[in-house]
Formats: C-alpha cells, structure tokens, sequence
C-alpha cells in the first residue's frame, strides 16, 4: 500500500513539471488583482446603492412634507374666506350706521346744519347749499 502511495505522489509530480508549476504559482498575483478589484467593485456599488436608498428616502421625506404644507395652506385659505366673510359683513355701511344710531346715540343731521363745500379754483369755490 504504501507503494501504491509512492507511486501516485510520483506520478502527481511528474503532471506538474516545469512550466506547468510556474503558470500554477504564476496565477497567484493575478488572481489577488482580481480579487481585490471585484472586492473594489462590490463596495463601489454598495455605496452607490446606499445613495440611491438615500436619494428615495429624502424624496419620500420631500413629499411627505409638501403634502401636510398643501393640507395646512388649504386650511389658512378656509380661515382666510372666513376672515375676509366677517370684514365685510362687520365694515357694511349699513351696520355702522346702525351702531350709530343706537349704541352712540346719533342722529341724522338737520338741514341747516349740513354744508357742502366744493373745492376748485379760487374763483369757483363757494359755499354749498
């Protein structure tokens, strides 16, 4: 048995002989360039793959906030026709000469008490009636 053991470590070497144990030993520089330039790659794309995952968290973030800005514009603009409602119904002429009346006491002027002055040239400016 242990001949049969010679025989085949014999036969191994004589497969590997001269240029065939260079070309073997020879591979290994090549091989490690390889590795690392696949080891380069694979973090190259990594790190790009993680600026796209952060380029579509921000869009998301991005839409996100345009639209609870939307919704709160939508609301100022509601409170807005309300306001703009109140200043109109609260400035009628209607109204405040109605506040006039009965809360201040006021009353419409006589007609001798009521003057019209128009105002022009010197020539043309007189009393009105």
């Amino acid at each position: 048995m242990q001949q049969a053991r010679k025989i085949a470590r014999a036969s191994s070497n004589i497969a590997l002989t001269g240029q065939d144990k260079r070309s073997f030993t020879g591979n290994q520089p090549e091989r490690k360039q390889r590795k690392v330039k696949l080891l380069f790659s694979l973090t190259a794309c990594f790190f790009l793959s993680l600026v796209v995952v952060a380029q579509y968290s921000s869009l998301v973030i991005m839409n996100y906030n345009l639209g609870s800005t939307r919704a709160e514009l939508a609301q100022i603009q509601g409170n807005l026709r309300i306001l703009e409602l109140q200043v109109a119904e609260l400035s009628s002429i209607s109204r405040i000469e109605q506040i006039a009346r009965d809360e201040l006491g006021m009353v419409d002027p006589e007609i001798g008490q009521l003057r019209i002055i128009t105002a022009g040239r010197e020539d043309d400016s007189r009393l009105g009636e």
